[in-house]
Parts: structure tokens; sequence; C-alpha cells
């Protein structure tokens, strides 16, 4: 299965390790249904630096002073989606909540994330000015358009576990759909094959997959 080269392909970004590990591991003939944009937060020596698709952020972005917590992660991220014009896109986010930089990008496109955003009415007519507190230097992204595939996570452990269900939580207020990696059957060339019909086919034909808390 496999598009004609002259379709516009759906966009996928795949984000963090973990989403970097099944990317490798995908059947390159899916994979080419689509363009994927890889975003990793530093490079290393075992990753391929042939794929052009990679973007490391501490070198696509200034990252002195800034350490891998989603504080000092969001504007960054912040940029680097914007820079891709995601705002004006559809497509698929996969990642595992458990990452920093997955958490990252949900808090970047949630306008629910502690009082991020005030607006004060100018003295001009029809003049509005959006501020941001300095603490939050950073401009939010909106990625409604876009869908978030949550990979099972990679790190079992009680605290992680709990802090990624937060993050689960506020993506349903951001994404058009919010999907969750329930269980080991679950196989990402399968998923990504039934994609191209839409996420509701995929969802329902893709073992070990379903919607976290499903909008009405």
């Amino acid at each position: 299965m496999e598009k004609n080269n002259t379709e516009i392909k759906q966009k996928i970004y795949w984000v963090g390790e973990h989403s970097f590990d099944i990317y490798k591991s995908t059947d390159p003939l899916i994979l080419n249904n689509f363009d994927n944009q890889l975003l990793l937060f530093s490079r290393t020596e075992a990753i391929d630096n042939q794929n052009e698709s990679i973007v490391y952020l501490d070198e696509f972005y200034p990252m002195m002073e800034r350490e891998y917590v989603v504080s000092d992660l969001q504007k960054p991220v912040a940029v680097f989606l914007k820079d891709r014009n995601i705002s004006f896109e559809t497509g698929l986010i996969i990642g595992d909540a458990s990452e920093r930089l997955v958490q990252t990008v949900v808090s970047v496109g949630s306008f629910e994330n502690i009082e991020i955003k005030e607006i004060n009415v100018l003295e001009e007519e029809f003049a509005l000015a959006n501020k941001i507190q300095a603490t939050n230097e950073f401009n939010m992204v909106d990625v409604s358009g876009f869908s978030i595939l949550f990979l099972k996570e990679a790190m079992p452990f009680k605290d992680e576990l709990e802090n990624a269900n937060v993050y689960k939580g506020q993506s349903t207020k951001t994404f058009q759909n919010v999907l969750n990696v329930a269980n080991s059957e679950f196989k990402m060339n399968e998923f990504l094959y039934h994609l191209d019909n839409g996420v509701e086919e995929a969802v329902e034909l893709s073992n070990g997959v379903e919607y976290f808390n499903k909008k009405n």
C-alpha cells in the first residue's frame, strides 16, 4: 500500500526516544505513505545522523541554561511546532506520555495549563493585547487539528505512570483524538496501514489501541 507521489501525505510527528525506536522498527513501505517528522532532544552516536527528518531540539534552539524538564522545554518545543506550521495542519503525533518531551508537546498546546493566557483590553478601539506571564515565556500552539497516540509507557514506575496519565487527561482538551496503546498486542504497522482510511477505522481494526476518554 503505497500512495501516489503526487498525493499530499498525512504528517506524523514522532516525538521522543521511545517513539523513535518504534519508528525504526516500522515497515519502511508503510512509513513512506506519510510525511514523517522526528523530534528528539539531543543527538547520540546510536542515532542515524543521515536521517534528514530528525530534528534535535538542542541543536534547533539555543538551550543554554535549560534543563530536560517541561518548564524549560516549553518555549523550544513551541518554537519548533510553529516553525513547522503545525497550527495550519492535521495529522498524528506519536509519543510516550512518560517522556518530558512528549509532555511538553501536550503542555504547549493546552490552554487549560496553569492560567497561561492573560488578556488585557487596551483603550484603543477593538484592540486586544495577549500577555503571557514571564515565568511562562512561550507562545501557545494550536494543535487541535492533530490526533495524538500515546505509546505504552516504557518506564513502568508508579510515579511516572501517574504523571503520564495526568498529561493524557490534559490532552483530551487539546487534540482532535487521543489514542492510547493499551497492551502488547498493538502493532504499529497494522495501525498505520489502516490509518489511511481515518482514525476511527484504524482504532477499530487494530489490536491493542483504544480511545482515551473520547470526546463526545
